[in-house]
């Protein structure tokens, strides 16, 4: 997936060409940003007669699956420019906070892996034959140390690249990213549903398309609980109540936008709100965990110079006595 900081620059130029006249084909080709191959290919297809549809079924992998599903629907439905503002606002939130957390890391991580390769070093020394340096034990014990970090990272940059649901479930599992875990899924659902009542997708169409883009199985299961309401044609705002998965500021935020004709206002500012949880919920987690991580890691070196220090203390007393 392309940076959240270059989806949100290249909608924001699509919405502003949309707006100028430019047809959609070309503003791809023009509009710079992810890369041109694609763009070209893209903007072909739709010249060509390609349904928007089908070139949103075969487009590359930087551009996210939700995303697709938005662009697709804002198009048949002729909102397609507010639609990819939307979108930039909301790439624009997620990058600035992707980047405070990658910063806060970086310190720690980085002490991490020079203690890494120092503690094999420090534990070489020896009270009674003195420093003997082995390369192939000083490589395994590193190795031991900084390879799982860098094994976690993989899978875990792994899960957010295809955007798999076993993400969602793993995080739930891990105490202070839960929060993020629900935060991250009502403000993705918030965002949805807004995004698809703002483009005039029926209701009951836009509530079945967020839940699924939520991943997330509870609110799956409220959805899959509503829909005899839905198919009635009746309001579920009386039932969210029900289902713990709605917290009440969704529900008063639902609620008001109902009474005033605003729901997709209202529930793109609830997306705001849960995002910008799951923001702090994720800038606290890379704080706290790198945090333990290094108190670890220090506790260790700590301990193992009083070893060797020990050991040298032993010996000159043997040598006293």
């Amino acid at each position: 997936m392309a940076s959240h900081k270059v989806l949100s620059n290249w909608y924001r130029q699509l919405a502003e060409h949309l707006d100028s006249g430019t047809r959609l084909a070309e503003a791809f080709t023009v509009c710079a940003g992810p890369p041109s191959q694609d763009r070209l290919r893209m903007g072909a297809l739709i010249e060509g007669g390609t349904g928007i549809e089908a070139v949103m079924a075969t487009a590359p992998a930087w551009l996210p699956k939700a995303d697709r599903i938005f662009i697709s629907t804002a198009m048949e439905t002729g909102r397609l420019p507010q639609t990819l503002r939307n979108l930039s606002d909301r790439h624009e939130r997620i990058g600035a906070t992707q980047l405070k957390v990658m910063l806060g890391l970086l310190y720690p991580l980085s002490v991490f892996h020079i203690a890494a390769l120092i503690l094999p070093i420090v534990r070489m020394i020896d009270h009674e034959h003195g420093f003997e340096w082995d390369a192939p034990i000083h490589l395994l014990q590193s190795s031991l140390l900084i390879g799982p970090v860098w094994a976690l990272g993989a899978i875990t940059l792994f899960l957010v690249k295809t955007d798999n649901p076993l993400l969602a479930r793993i995080l739930r599992c891990i105490p202070l990213l839960r929060g993020y875990s629900q935060a991250q899924a009502l403000s993705d659902f918030s965002y949805a549903l807004g995004t698809f009542i703002d483009a005039g997708v029926p209701m009951h169409t836009a509530w079945q398309g967020s839940a699924r883009i939520a991943h997330d199985s509870k609110i799956s299961r409220a959805y899959q609980a509503m829909e005899p309401t839905f198919t009635a044609g009746e309001d579920p705002a009386t039932q969210l109540k029900a289902h713990k998965i709605f917290p009440p500021d969704f529900v008063a935020f639902y609620a008001a936008g109902t009474q005033s004709g605003k729901l997709d206002e209202m529930m793109l500012k609830a997306g705001q709100q849960y995002q910008t949880q799951a923001n702090h919920a994720m800038t606290y987690a890379s704080i706290v965990y790198p945090t333990l991580l290094f108190t670890l890691v220090a506790a260790f070196i700590v301990l193992t110079i009083f070893q060797v220090y020990g050991g040298y203390l032993n010996l000159l007393n043997d040598l006293a006595q």
